[in-house]
C-alpha cells in the first residue's frame, strides 16, 4: 500500500521589500482527507425524510450536498494549509492575505493556489551620517510676548452688555444656530468672541449682519481645510439668531494684571516668565525642524516603500476611524469628501511611516532602545516636577497606557542624540 502524501510545498516570491507571494501546492491525499472530514460532519448533522440523523448513505450525501462540500473543502484547505506555510516560513503578515489563482480540477488533482500579504519592510539604511542640517533660531522678539499678553489680557476682559447696536469685531455673541440640512436638527447654543478665528468666517460674517434679538438664515461655505472632512468644502443652510452681545473692556498691563494672572510680583516678573516659556517653545520647534531635516536626508539617500496596510491604517488614526471606531453614518457626497480627503493626506500619512521606520530601524540597529533604568529616571524627573512621588507617576503613566509612549520618546532621543554626531548640524 502506498504511503500517503500530505506534505505542503510552497514558493515565495517578493515583489516588493514588504510584499510577500505564497504559491501553495496542497497534494490531493490531503484534500481528499479534509473532504471525507467534511462529508462526514455534514452527514451527521443533515437530516432527510426516511433517514436517521447521521445514516444518510455517502453517495446520497455527495448527490445532494456536493457542490457545497467541495466548496466548504477547499475553504479548510486553503486556510489552514497558509497557517501552515506561514508557519513553516517564519512569515509575521501586518496585512490579511489575499488569495488568488486557485486551481483544482476535482478529486484526484492537488490543489494550487497563491496569497499576497504584506510584511514589515526590511530597512537597509547605507547612509546616516555626513548630512549638513542648518539649525533654525530660537530667539525671541518683545512682539512675540506682547502677543502671549494680549492674549492674557483678552482672557480676563470685563463684559458689558450692548444696546442699541448690531455685533461688531472683539464682541462677544451668544447665538443659537441650527442646521438646516439635518433632519431633526436641533438649535445650539453657542458663544464666542468675533474676530478671533473661533467660528469659521462664514459663520462671523452672517452674525456680523444680524440686529439684536433678530433670526434669518444663511447659506454658509465651510473651508476646504475644514478640521472635520464630511464638511469641508460643503455650503449648509443655518438658522442663526442673535441673543446677546457684550463688549469686552480690556484690563490694564500693570502689576495688579500680573498678581491676578499667577504668583508674579510685578508685570516685569511675568513678562520674564513669558519670554522663557515662548524661548523653550521656539526650541522645541526648533529641535523638531533639525530632526525632520534629518530624517527628510536620510530618506533621500535611502528611498523607502511603506506597505499600503500600514499607511490605511495610519489614515484611520488620522481620520479617526482607528481602533475598531464605528463608521458615522454619510451621505453619498460626504462619503466622497471623506475619500478625496483621505486621498490628500496620504502623502503626509506615508512621510509620517518612513520617518518612523527610520528611527525604529536604527533603535534596533544601534541598540537606542530606552533601558528601565532611564524610563525610571524620567517618571523621577516629571513626579518632580508636578510635586508628586514617583510612584503615583509610574502608576497612572501606566494606567492611561502612557508608559509605552514615554519609553518611545527616550528612545527618538536617543536616537536622535546619535545622529547628531554623525552629521552636522548648526
Amino acid at each position: 500500500m502506498a504511503a500517503e502524501n500530505t506534505e505542503l510545498r510552497f514558493s515565495v516570491a517578493e515583489p516588493s521589500s514588504w510584499s510577500r507571494k505564497l504559491s501553495i501546492t496542497v497534494p490531493r491525499e490531503r484534500v481528499a482527507r479534509v473532504r471525507r472530514t467534511v462529508a462526514s460532519q455534514l452527514a451527521g448533522n443533515v437530516r432527510l425524510p426516511g433517514f436517521r440523523k447521521g445514516k444518510l448513505p455517502e453517495s446520497l450525501v455527495e448527490k445532494q450536498f456536493g457542490a457545497s462540500i467541495e466548496q466548504q473543502t477547499l475553504d479548510r484547505v486553503i486556510q489552514e494549509s497558509y497557517r501552515e506555510a506561514l508557519d513553516q516560513g517564519g512569515f509575521q503578515p501586518i496585512s490579511q492575505g489575499e488569495v488568488q489563482n486557485v486551481q483544482y480540477a476535482g478529486k484526484e488533482s492537488d490543489l494550487t493556489f497563491d496569497v499576497q500579504f504584506e510584511v514589515q519592510p526590511t530597512l537597509s539604511l547605507a547612509r546616516t551620517g555626513g548630512f549638513v542640517v542648518p539649525r533654525p533660531s530660537d530667539d525671541v522678539d518683545d512682539a512675540e510676548a506682547d502677543a502671549v499678553l494680549e492674549r492674557l489680557r483678552s482672557g480676563r476682559a470685563e463684559l458689558h452688555a450692548v444696546e442699541g447696536r448690531g455685533p461688531e469685531v472683539g464682541d462677544e455673541v451668544t447665538v443659537e444656530i441650527t442646521a438646516l440640512d439635518r433632519e431633526g436638527a436641533e438649535a445650539q447654543p453657542y458663544r464666542f468672541a468675533l474676530g478671533e478665528g473661533q467660528a469659521i468666517p462664514g459663520i462671523e460674517e452672517a452674525i456680523l449682519s444680524l440686529g439684536p434679538g433678530e433670526e434669518r438664515e444663511f447659506e454658509v461655505e465651510f473651508p476646504e481645510d475644514f478640521p472635520e472632512a464630511e464638511q469641508a468644502g460643503t455650503r449648509q443652510k443655518m438658522r442663526i439668531r442673535l441673543l446677546e452681545v457684550q463688549q469686552r473692556a480690556l484690563p490694564a498691563l500693570d502689576d495688579d494684571f500680573a498678581r491676578a494672572v499667577g504668583e508674579y510680583d510685578s508685570m516685569e516678573a511675568l513678562r520674564a516668565r513669558v519670554r522663557a516659556d515662548l524661548r523653550e517653545d521656539a526650541r522645541r520647534r526648533a529641535e523638531s525642524a533639525v530632526r525632520d531635516a534629518l530624517l527628510g536626508q536620510i530618506l533621500d539617500a535611502n528611498p523607502i516603500e511603506v506597505p499600503d496596510s500600514m499607511v490605511e491604517r495610519y489614515l484611520d488614526f488620522m481620520t479617526g476611524g482607528g481602533d475598531g471606531a464605528k463608521k458615522p453614518k454619510r451621505t453619498a457626497e460626504q462619503e466622497e469628501r471623506f475619500s478625496q480627503f483621505r486621498e490628500l493626506m496620504r502623502p503626509q500619512a506615508e512621510a509620517a511611516l518612513r520617518k518612523m521606520m527610520v528611527v525604529e530601524h536604527l533603535a534596533d540597529r544601534e541598540g537606542l532602545r530606552a533601558t528601565q533604568d532611564e524610563v525610571d529616571a524620567r517618571v523621577e524627573r516629571i513626579a518632580e516636577a508636578q510635586g508628586r512621588t514617583p510612584s503615583d507617576v509610574w502608576l497612572e503613566l501606566e494606567k492611561r497606557g502612557q508608559l509605552q509612549g514615554l519609553e518611545g520618546e527616550i528612545t527618538e532621543d536617543r536616537v536622535f542624540d546619535w545622529l547628531r554626531q554623525q552629521n552636522t548640524v548648526g
